[in-house]
């Protein structure tokens, strides 16, 4: 799509999703963007991995698909509609390991008043859940804190801090409610609970017209990578690769930014806006001046743990386990290494051979983060005896691929509102510049897609 000649000119700094999918609505409506990325590759955390018959993800494994902006969004980007796979009906079904056994999360009233997940008392305990008055507005509490005051000790270990851990790979003790779980946090200050904020949103579903759209779980036909490669391809020559960034300079309400290009090529160009969406830890590395970087120094304090993410293929002969759903998480007070277990096979069609099972293993996160810095041996030594003992796995893996992600996901920790403050302080005081990414607005695809809609 040509650009108009009086729309104003957009330089982003960073080529993964963020990145992406705002120049791609930016150039969607006629306006002038350039795309600067450091790496040979665009796509960020967003990669998949590819064997012969097997399909890795070394990142993000799915999008959650909830609205009609965000489907009508990758429908726009040219070839990415017909490359949709729909997960199956196995991904409704989720696990939570307890006493050394993975149980199924109940899906209804029926299923969480049998299930063995919990104990009787924990499940009276959830009676009393519409009476614990709200949190005071003034102040924060931490995601356990919160759990446990609302649904008590035992749900707060096996429901939440393993939910935490599949989601963040972080420590509910140290997460902020209002920015890690927002959506909670409104429950408890707009309705004073969660099951009579549930009430309230199914009437207001009722008296609101409007149909939603059918939630569900997609990726696509060549992994998560494809996301990237299409928008990439979408976006062509104003997307550059492998550049380096040489200098980022304000002039008035404008930005002048400078990069060489990978045969050696000097190119300076004038922007009436900057976006930058690389991860905060790299914000104070870019070229700015002295004291633009040290306002941002604060924001490069934010914390990213490191996380393993071993693929492992195996016989489906040699796995006890159904393998009947999105995959397993894994409590704290287990005292397992293994944060999760996710079920790729499962949940898309052809990610493993016919007669092959593939199984996603995370490790480290802010729980054991030493875990996720070992070398791939030590690390399949490590994982196998708790896939044998969790899923009944035997044998050795047919088909092995291990992603370390030295800085995986920003921890929204307690006090965050003193990042986002910084945030908005530098907005406003460098004109022209906005800081974006999912240290910003939330850490999931959903949240990243969300807010290139609203640039």
């Amino acid at each position: 799509m040509n650009a108009s000649k009086n729309a104003p000119k957009t330089c982003i700094i960073g080529a993964g999703i963020s990145g992406l999918a705002r120049a791609w609505q930016l150039q969607r409506s006629g306006q002038d963007c350039t795309v600067l990325e450091q790496s040979a590759l665009a796509g960020g955390a967003v990669r998949s991995h590819r064997e012969g018959d097997t399909l890795a993800e070394e990142g993000p494994n799915s999008i959650l698909l909830n609205s009609h902006e965000i489907e009508a969004f990758l429908n726009s980007v040219p070839g990415l509609q017909e490359s949709i796979v729909e997960a199956c009906p196995a991904a409704n079904k989720r696990f939570i390991v307890r006493n050394g056994k993975p149980h199924a999360v109940p899906m209804g009233p029926l299923s969480a008043i049998t299930t063995p997940l919990w104990s009787f008392v924990a499940k009276l305990r959830v009676l009393k859940e519409p009476f614990v008055r709200p949190a005071p507005s003034d102040g924060e509490e931490s995601v356990a804190e919160f759990v446990r005051r609302r649904l008590g000790d035992e749900l707060y270990r096996y429901a939440i801090n393993p939910l935490v851990g599949g989601i963040y790979a972080g420590d509910p003790e140290k997460l902020s409610l209002p920015h890690a779980f927002p959506n909670l946090h409104a429950l408890d200050q707009n309705h004073g609970g969660l099951i009579r904020g549930a009430i309230a949103k199914v009437w207001a579903a009722r008296a609101n017209k409007i149909p939603k759209p059918r939630k569900r779980i997609i990726s696509f036909k060549d992994g998560m990578a494809e996301l990237p490669e299409k928008l990439a391809a979408a976006l062509s020559d104003d997307l550059h690769t492998a550049v380096s960034i040489d200098s980022i300079r304000q002039s008035d309400t404008q930005w002048t930014v400078s990069w060489t290009s990978p045969c050696g090529m000097v190119t300076e160009r004038l922007f009436d806006q900057l976006i930058v969406t690389v991860p905060a830890h790299r914000l104070p590395h870019l070229p700015f001046d002295s004291i633009l970087k040290q306002h941002l120094g604060s924001l490069g304090a934010i914390d990213y743990p490191p996380v393993s993410v071993l693929s492992l293929g195996f016989k489906r002969t040699n796995v006890a386990h159904p393998i009947d759903g999105f995959g397993v998480l894994v409590p704290e007070c287990e005292g397992r290494k293994v944060l999760g277990v996710l079920f790729p096979s499962s949940v898309f069609s052809k990610r493993a051979p016919q007669d092959e099972v593939l199984l996603t293993a995370f490790v480290g996160g802010e729980r054991q983060p030493e875990c996720a810095t070992i070398d791939t041996q030590t690390l399949i030594a490590t994982v196998l005896p708790e896939l044998e003992q969790l899923l009944g796995v035997t044998g050795q893996p047919t088909f092995v691929h291990h992603k370390h992600w030295d800085k995986a996901i920003p921890q929204y920790k307690l006090g965050y509102s003193k990042h986002l403050a910084k945030i908005k302080w530098i907005e406003q005081r460098y004109s022209g510049l906005h800081l974006a990414g999912n240290y910003c607005t939330g850490i999931s695809l959903t949240n990243c897609l969300e807010a290139a809609l609203d640039c």
